[in-house]
């Protein structure tokens, strides 16, 4: 029974896998593709094993390896989160010194109409003419 077995490295491009090389040797291929990933050209990058059976003049193919950008983004922060964690409990780090959480912005209240004051006042106004009104109108 003969079998040949290769791996494709695949990066994913435009909502598709794209083959960019078969290789030989495992090692080789799964340094590929994390060559290709941490170039963060790629969304995701994956090392597919394929064996051929001569015999049988069949093929299988199993995903040996496969990554994300959310896994690139999941590490960073874990490294990240060790980082903080190492410097708070080795030098002291005040939370003050540590880098500021993202805050969201503040929205600002946008004014729709006269302010109050201005409304307060058109009353005192009209109210101060209807009064002299009616004043006017009794004396006659």
């Amino acid at each position: 029974m003969s079998q040949a077995v290769s791996f494709e490295v695949d990066t994913y491009q435009n909502k598709r896998w794209v083959l960019e090389c078969v290789l030989d040797e495992k090692d080789m291929a799964l340094s590929t593709a994390k060559r290709l990933y941490d170039s963060k050209r790629f969304a995701a990058v994956r090392v597919v094993q394929e064996t051929y059976d001569e015999n049988s003049n069949s093929s299988r193919e199993r995903v040996i390896f496969e990554t994300t950008v959310a896994d690139r983004d999941n590490r960073t922060a874990k490294q990240n989160k060790v980082k903080v964690k190492a410097g708070a409990t080795k030098t002291g780090v005040s939370r003050s010194e540590r880098q500021p959480l993202r805050k969201r912005p503040k929205i600002a209240a946008t004014k729709k109409g006269p302010g109050i004051w201005v409304l307060l006042l058109l009353f005192v106004i009209i109210s101060a003419v209807g009064i002299s009104a009616l004043v006017y109108l009794r004396s006659l």
